[in-house]
């Protein structure tokens, strides 16, 4: 699964040249966006170990959360339906704080992630422009592109730097410290 096809590409950008290295922008822009995230947005099964704080709420490590499969901590194994999902973060329906202090004390199984039918269309277009940048790049013009006005003015637009594309995904992001 991608977050983009190569015809979706061609569509954006008005360009159908067929090219193979259409699949490596897209690939990139997918990695650019992964890195920012914090995560892969499609769906896929985890198994992760967090240390606990005392609290009775978990912050996963990729979202939404779909499917808790198992939760252990402290060696100990929870029944799953005593927590409640709430796309990125779990937590005890009774509020006990479960989630005892400890250095990798809690094992979490869990299915998190879009289908690519259900990705969000802000990833979408997200990878959309960020591979049509990449495209563009190809052309010679390595990120650096001009106009030029009427009035025989130039503007110049830097176009290698996606922080202005990645931060519509804000809310999607998980910010690790």
């Amino acid at each position: 699964m991608a977050y983009i096809t190569v015809p979706q590409l061609n569509e954006y950008t008005g360009n159908e040249e067929d090219s193979t290295l259409k699949e490596v922008y897209i690939a990139s822009a997918e990695e650019v966006i992964k890195d920012y995230l914090g995560y892969d947005p499609l769906i896929q099964e985890y198994t992760h170990i967090y240390s606990g704080v005392g609290d009775y709420r978990l912050y996963l490590k990729a979202q939404p959360i779909v499917y808790l499969a198992s939760i252990t901590i402290d060696d100990e194994e929870y029944d799953v339906e005593d927590f409640t999902l709430d796309g990125f973060s779990i937590y005890k329906t009774d509020y006990e704080n479960v989630f005892t202090s400890g250095l990798d004390n809690i094992v979490l199984e869990y299915t998190a992630g879009y289908d690519d039918v259900d990705l969000p269309g802000i990833i979408q277009l997200t990878t959309l422009r960020i591979a049509s940048l990449m495209l563009q790049e190809s052309g010679g013009n390595i990120g650096i592109s001009g106009k030029t006005f009427a009035d025989t003015s130039r503007s110049f637009i830097n176009y290698s730097d996606y922080k202005k594309y990645l931060k519509p995904l804000d809310s999607l992001r998980i910010i690790r410290i």
